[in-house]
């Protein structure tokens, strides 16, 4: 799973624009699934078991990403933002501009510390006042590589190994869900399942839980599981606000809900269940609920209802170019997730969708 995952961080997925993560999750998925496909929005869906009822698990493709928006005659090229950014975390970071002629690095430039006023330190950093430089003395050479307003920019890939347990790098939000996909896809041949299993890798969770909706709206599932990470506690942020830490398991989530009230209340049965497994097979995990949103949010409400679980990765620094993660913490996510699907069965199903 390591070395699925190490290569997954590699390549390049922005919101809308995953298509290398969707190819090579699918081909990995086929290498144990006979039933893969890929819809017209870019959702990857392995299918294995049969049965009437069905299971959704759920982990999103996307990362976030900047977009070309205006080269300027002497070849800095200016962006805007496709997802949830801090902007501060963009300064001065290495990104790589994906073309239909091959990837171009570059740096994204910020006004020199030298030469800043005191009026200037004050001000928030705008994404306006940043820009891109590759390079180029024009715009005539940046469009001679093929770079056009409209493409995608995303992080430079930096994976790196720290310590016993740590790992660093770009997109771990969410290559580790789809690392666990591939990884429950192998575990799952074997098993003996009396329901139908879809494995689903969405697009576009970072701008909106689009291609989850569709996935969900689709496949009608019965009941569904989302595996994401969180942020994780730090030595900065109150503890009331983030409770989760890295290290310590799987996080199995009650509640989310941004700033504009999108979000999942998450079935009581569900996590319950979640909890007795980890309990029954030893494996440390945590409990919280967040502000934020995830998959779970448009799976939830589509069709006639659909009774959801949550189970997150806790990594710190999220959405920057170095989030960080605890390998083990992966681990005994894929175990858990593993284990409810392998004792779970269709009357089992029967129980967990009754709402009382």
């Amino acid at each position: 799973m390591l070395d699925i995952f190490k290569t997954l961080v590699k390549l390049p997925g922005g919101s809308g624009f995953e298509e290398k993560v969707i190819q090579y999750v699918a081909d990995e998925l086929k290498k144990n699934l006979v039933d893969v496909s890929i819809d017209p929005l870019g959702n990857v869906v392995g299918k294995l078991g049969q049965g009437q009822r069905s299971v959704m698990i759920c982990a999103h493709t996307d990362e976030l990403c900047l977009l070309v928006k205006y080269i300027d005659p002497k070849g800095y090229i200016f962006f805007d933002l496709n997802g949830m950014f801090d902007e501060r975390v963009l300064l001065s970071t290495k990104v790589d501009i994906c073309t239909d002629k091959g990837i171009f690095t570059g740096v994204i430039g910020v006004k020199n510390r030298h030469l800043m006023t005191l009026e200037d330190l004050r001000r928030p950093i705008s994404v306006s006042e940043l820009w891109i430089d590759v390079g180029a003395e024009t715009d005539e050479e940046v469009r001679s590589w093929g770079i056009e307003i409209g493409d995608p920019i995303v992080y430079h890939p930096h994976f790196q190994q720290v310590g016993k347990d740590t790992i660093i790098s770009k997109s771990i939000d969410n290559r580790a869900g789809c690392a666990i996909l591939i990884e429950l896809a192998k575990r799952m041949e074997t098993v003996r399942i009396d329901y139908q299993l879809f494995l689903v890798a969405a697009v576009q969770e970072e701008v909106g839980s689009r291609g989850a909706r569709v996935a969900a709206q689709t496949l009608c599932p019965d009941i569904a599981l989302v595996v994401d990470t969180v942020p994780a506690a730090d030595p900065v942020t109150p503890p009331q606000l983030a409770t989760d830490e890295c290290g310590k398991g799987p996080v199995i989530r009650s509640m989310d809900v941004n700033a504009l009230g999108q979000g999942t209340l998450y079935s009581k049965k569900i996590r319950q269940r979640l909890i007795t497994t980890a309990v029954k097979h030893r494996i440390p995990h945590q409990k919280d609920i967040f502000r934020t949103w995830t998959d779970a949010s448009t799976i939830h409400t589509s069709g006639k209802g659909i009774p959801s679980g949550g189970v997150y990765i806790p990594r710190r620094y999220s959405h920057s170019p170095a989030e960080l993660i605890k390998w083990s913490d992966v681990e005994k996510t894929a175990d858990l997730l593993f284990y409810f699907l392998k004792d779970l069965r269709s009357t089992d199903i029967d129980e967990l969708i009754l709402k009382v």
